[in-house]
């Protein structure tokens, strides 16, 4: 049984490290591509950062919950009898929402970024304000991802 357990917690962790690297790593590179105010570069960067959400971070944002259920079955926790657990389950809600709602706006940056490379003109203004909604959705869920990864190393307890 405790070899269930350690394979069962390595697929959990290693989805929440890929949720938060993936995650980490695509905002850096969809700001640095901003920064830049090249067009060609933004319809590039949106690009393939769409293309890793849908292959990477959506395979992670989906184990997380099967695997991490599997493990307090496994372990003998009821999900909602733990206040870390129900805690992490709040977070996990608001962290997916905002990555749906992220996913959305990259789809968005990447049509807006990618027709305006191939007529040739600057970004159009509903770029800025995607851009400016992405970051208000972005860095905060990332926020909540780090959390995430505290509960799951802490797990606190009431006493």
């Amino acid at each position: 049984m405790i070899n269930l357990i350690f394979a069962i917690k390595f697929v959990h962790v290693v989805a929440a490290a890929v949720m938060l690297g993936c995650w980490l790593t695509l905002a850096v590179f969809m700001q640095l591509a901003h920064r830049s105010g090249n067009t060609s570069v933004v319809a590039l960067v949106s690009r393939f950062a769409v293309n890793v959400e849908w292959v990477v971070m959506a395979g992670a944002i989906a184990l997380q919950p099967i695997s991490g259920f599997a493990l307090a079955a496994a372990i003998g926790f009821s999900p909602l009898d733990e206040f870390w657990l129900v805690v992490s389950l709040v977070l996990y809600g608001v962290v997916a929402a905002a990555w749906l709602a992220a996913l959305r706006i990259e789809i968005r940056i990447r049509d807006l970024a990618r027709q305006a490379a191939i007529d040739g003109v600057p970004l159009p203004d509903d770029y800025r304000r995607l851009y400016r909604f992405y970051s208000i959705v972005t860095w905060p869920a990332l926020a909540a991802t780090i959390a995430l990864f505290l509960l799951m190393v802490w797990q606190p307890r009431p006493w």
